[in-house]
């Protein structure tokens, strides 16, 4: 085995923290250094993880086809540092250090994917991963080139629908997988022909899965089962892009299509309502779903240019241009009667140029410029159509003095919101970095990265006022604030039959302010003979952190002449209870954040290898009080044996206990997963590379619950899940 002979714990960090795959393939790399030297599109200094100051994985080739899952959460749950929303399966988003939502941006290709998976956990990313060349998480604070959406991390899934390098020739790719837990099925393809300097490339993917499988449970509601009833999925979509490439650069589009239809389970209303059900029960009949079930229908359009320019001027490297335009609907269904409904058109375009070195300092500089339009109708509109306006610049440096590295980098950007119910509401955040990395030796490195970052508050935290089942909350903006109604002495102050007090519901003086953060990150990575560990300590100290606080009030203590008055745009008899929905406001507080992600693995010899890493994240709010649904910590270990093909890896990850919990919220019990995987790849002749793979997850069959899912206790983890899949390159 090449790799290991001439290398022997050398890994991807990355992507072999949770995967032996590559150990095993020497088309893979031919060495340490060539997997290391994975570049991060994301950053526009063409650094590598290894080199970044800021804490990278790059999960790439057979390690990401090995974790592959029907969403990105589920893709990355796995990484240390990163966990997911996990709204079942289908709807699960990436959590970095504890933060998810408005503050980590998901990009495809470097621009934002368009959908609205930012604004509530039961909406799916519209991202896909089995298409998918590499997926870059960057953790920490990455406002400096991607915007104040991005103060928490971004993840950046990268793909080659834009080919970038000539091909002359074919080549392409097929994948196909099943899953026991969920009865999946999926497959996708990829092909790519050229000529030299035109370059064509044609993707497509499907999936299909029932309502997965889990241990005996009992519900809030006393209902027990084996089954998360609507919780299918189907999936489908196809990219077509081309490319002319030439000597000094290359200019490429691509137009891509997603459909996807999945149940969002936990979805509650009022037991007496009626539905017409045609469209629902097609699913429901197919799948074994409740014929009252809500299902999602998400269409996604999206259309994207990229050019790249060498040397177009004197003092300039290379200039960058990415345009995007995206059209979403995303459709929530009972039958044929639409419970909610959200459309969202974008605009981004971004131009970067890189200089060459002035005083021994290079780096780069930009623009970004976005425009957004939104609306939402229906029973469950609870956030009205707004416009988001966004205009920054961004400039980044670097220098090396012998075996220090030293990075600066700063940006401004403006940001206008508006809607027909407020006034326009205008933000301009700044964020600034400084950041060293110190190669010791050859085998080790540290880094430190000091980041200040400010974030304007997104639509939905401002404006939302109504209903959402699907988390079984009634959301509240920022724009507005709660009253408790006083009427000492008035005789019938207190109308309510159901024994609770009155609130009122009022537009507030003053709307959420910017967030302002200082992240200061260190890291360690040591690289030795049998010895490969990370080491990563963060602390991040917000100032107006915004959350959704859980008031303890019921939506029907709620008073106010637009409490929930919403237009929803059609007329309906179809009504909902939403009297025992809990009042979550978005609000305001300092928060503090740190913790820690480690992980080693020790190569006993050529075959044998072991691994642990651990996780945490501490959150508290600093006048007192803890940050709600923050993810448990985690520790893990894992033993491989690998040949030259074949390898197999016996894992187990426990989940502690989470008692640090806000107001209102209960403890989560820790479990732990035991899984193993064993993979081929065999030699035949005919074909460049092949790999097979086969997994068991959650081997125990161990009930678990995601302490920061907000319906943690109607959608527990899968049970085991036997799966296989199989990847040919040609």
């Amino acid at each position: 085995m090449k790799l290991l002979k001439k290398h022997p714990v050398h890994v991807l960090v990355s992507a072999l923290l949770i995967s032996p795959a590559a150990l095993a393939q020497d088309e893979a790399s031919d060495s340490h250094e060539a997997l290391e030297r994975i570049v991060i599109t994301a950053n526009p200094l063409d650094r590598t993880a290894i080199e970044s100051t800021q804490p990278v994985y790059v999960l790439a080739g057979d390690a990401l086809r090995e974790v592959q899952a029907p969403t990105l959460g589920e893709t990355l749950r796995n990484l240390p540092g990163v966990q997911s929303t996990y709204y079942s399966p289908t709807a699960s988003s990436p959590v970095i250090r504890g933060l998810d939502g408005p503050r980590v941006r998901i990009l495809q290709n470097g621009l934002d994917v368009g959908d609205v998976s930012r604004g509530g956990p039961d909406h799916a990313v519209s991202t896909e991963t089995s298409t998918a060349e590499q997926i870059e998480v960057l953790r920490g604070p990455a406002t400096l080139l991607y915007g104040s959406g991005a103060s928490g991390g971004v993840v950046n899934v990268v793909d080659n629908r834009i080919p970038r390098q000539q091909l002359q020739g074919t080549e392409g790719q097929v994948s196909a997988g099943v899953g026991s837990a969920a009865n999946e099925r999926s497959a996708s393809a990829s092909l790519r022909q050229g000529n030299g300097p035109f370059v064509m490339h044609i993707d497509g993917f499907k999936r299909d899965s029932d309502d997965y499988r889990v241990p005996g449970f009992t519900n809030p509601d006393g209902e027990t089962g084996e089954l998360i009833e609507n919780s299918f999925t189907d999936d489908m979509g196809a990219t077509l892009g081309a490319s002319f490439i030439g000597n000094r650069g290359f200019i490429g589009a691509s137009y891509g299509r997603i459909e996807r239809d999945y149940g969002i389970p936990g979805h509650s209303h009022d037991e007496g309502e009626e539905h017409d059900h045609d469209h629902a029960d097609e699913h429901a009949d197919e799948h074994g779903d409740d014929h009252d079930s809500v299902i999602a229908s998400m269409t996604q359009d999206r259309v994207q240019i990229l050019g790249q320019l060498d040397n177009p001027w004197r003092g300039i490297d290379r200039i960058n241009a990415n345009v995007g335009y995206t059209e979403l609907t995303h459709e929530e269904l009972a039958g044929e009667y639409v419970e909610s409904a959200f459309s969202k058109e974008q605009t981004e375009a971004r131009i970067t140029a890189r200089y060459a070195e002035i005083a021994g300092w290079g780096g780069a500089f930009g623009v970004q410029l976005k425009q957004e339009d939104y609306d939402a109708y229906g029973v469950e509109a609870f956030t009205p159509a707004s416009s988001t306006d966004l205009a920054g610049i961004f400039w980044l440096t670097e220098r090396r003095f012998g075996d220090l590295t030293y990075e600066l980098g700063a940006r401004v950007e403006y940001v206008e919101l508006s809607t027909d119910a407020v006034e326009k509401l205008d933000y301009t955040p700044v964020s600034g970095s400084a950041g060293v990395n110190y190669r010791v030796n050859e085998m080790l490195s540290l880094t430190a990265n000091l980041a200040y970052s400010e974030r304007a508050p997104q639509a939905g935290e401002l404006f939302s006022n109504g209903a959402h089942f699907a988390t079984r909350t009634y959301d509240v903006g920022g724009i507005y604030e709660i009253h408790e109604e006083h009427a000492e002495g008035e005789e019938g102050a207190d109308d309510h039959d159901h024994g609770h007090e009155a609130h009122h519901l009022a537009y507030a003086d003053n709307a959420l302010d910017k967030e302002r953060s200082a992240n200061l990150d260190l890291g360690m990575h040591y690289d030795g003979i049998k010895w490969h560990f990370d080491a990563n300590l963060f602390y991040n100290r917000i100032n107006d952190f915004i959350y959704t606080r859980n008031t303890g009030i019921l939506s029907a203590d709620l008073e106010g002449d637009f409490a929930g008055d919403h237009d929803h745009g059609e007329d309906h008899d179809h009504e909902h209870d939403t009297s025992a929905l809990a009042v979550y406001q978005y609000t305001q507080e300092n928060a503090e954040l740190f913790g820690y992600e480690l992980s080693a693995h020790y190569l006993l010899d050529e075959n044998w290898k072991f691994g642990a890493f651990s996780d945490y994240t501490r959150a508290r709010l600093r006048d007192g009080g803890n940050v709600p649904r923050i993810p448990a910590q985690r520790v893990g270990a894992d033993i491989t044996f690998a040949q030259p093909s074949w390898d197999a890896k016996l894992a187990y990850t426990y989940y502690l206990k989470q008692s640090d919990t806000a107001a209102n919220e209960e403890e989560t019990e820790g479990f732990g997963v035991l899984s193993a995987y064993l993979n081929f790849y065999p030699q035949l002749s005919g074909t460049r590379d092949i790999a097979f793979y086969v997994k068991a997850e959650n081997l125990t069959n161990r009930l678990g619950y995601v302490h920061n899912s907000f319906i943690r206790d109607y959608a527990p983890l899968p049970g085991t899940n036997i799966g296989a899949g199989v990847r040919v390159r040609f």
